[in-house]
C-alpha cells in the first residue's frame, strides 16, 4: 500500500498516546485509519465519511480492526454525526475543505464530541505552497470566530503541508 506523504506527516504529528478514542473526519479509502490503528494500543478509531464508496473501501482495507472492535466506520457528514456515548481525545481531518470554507455547524458538532482536553487537528496539502498562507488565514478565522483557540500551526519544510491544531474555548 502506497502511503501519501500528507497522511504519514499528519498522523506523525497528532501526538497519539495509544489509548485515545480518535475521530477521523472524511477518511476516504482508510489509509490514514490504518496508520492511526497501527499507533493505538487500547484506543479506538471512529471514521466517518459522506461517501458510501469511501466507507466500503476503508472497511475492506481495515476489516480485521473493524471486526476486533478497534474501528467503527460510519457513512455520515460531521454536521449530523451522532457519536452516541463516544467522546474523542483527538478529532482530525486531512484535506477536508469544509473547515476553511463554511464550518460553523461542523465546529459546533465537534465541540460536543471532544473530551474536555480533546483537540481538533486539521491538515491540508494544497496544490502549491503559495496557497498555504491563504488557507491558514481562512482556517484560523473560521476556528476563532466559532470559539476555538489555535494551539499549534505547523508547515512541512519539504512539501506544501499545513497542520492546525485547535481546542474549544
Amino acid at each position: 500500500m502506497k502511503i501519501p506523504e500528507r497522511l504519514a506527516w499528519t498522523i506523525d504529528r497528532l501526538g497519539i498516546a495509544g489509548n485515545e478514542t480518535i475521530l477521523e473526519i472524511g477518511g476516504g479509502r482508510g489509509i490514514a485509519a490504518a496508520l492511526v490503528l497501527s499507533k493505538l494500543t487500547t484506543g479506538r478509531l471512529v471514521g466517518i465519511d459522506r461517501s458510501d464508496t469511501a466507507i466500503e473501501a476503508a472497511r475492506a482495507l481495515n476489516e480485521i480492526d473493524e471486526r476486533a472492535g478497534r474501528l467503527r466506520l460510519i457513512q455520515a457528514a460531521i454536521e449530523n454525526f451522532d457519536a452516541g456515548a463516544d467522546r474523542f481525545g483527538i478529532a482530525f481531518a486531512v484535506n477536508v475543505n469544509l473547515f476553511w470554507i463554511d464550518a460553523d455547524e461542523a465546529l459546533k458538532t465537534l465541540r460536543g464530541l471532544l473530551e474536555p482536553d480533546g483537540r481538533l487537528a486539521l491538515a491540508y496539502e494544497p496544490p502549491s505552497a503559495s496557497q498555504i498562507d491563504s488557507i491558514s488565514a481562512k482556517l484560523r478565522a473560521r476556528l476563532e470566530t466559532a470559539g476555538w483557540r489555535i494551539r499549534r500551526v505547523e508547515e512541512a519544510k519539504h512539501a506544501p503541508l499545513l497542520l492546525m491544531v485547535a481546542i474549544p474555548r
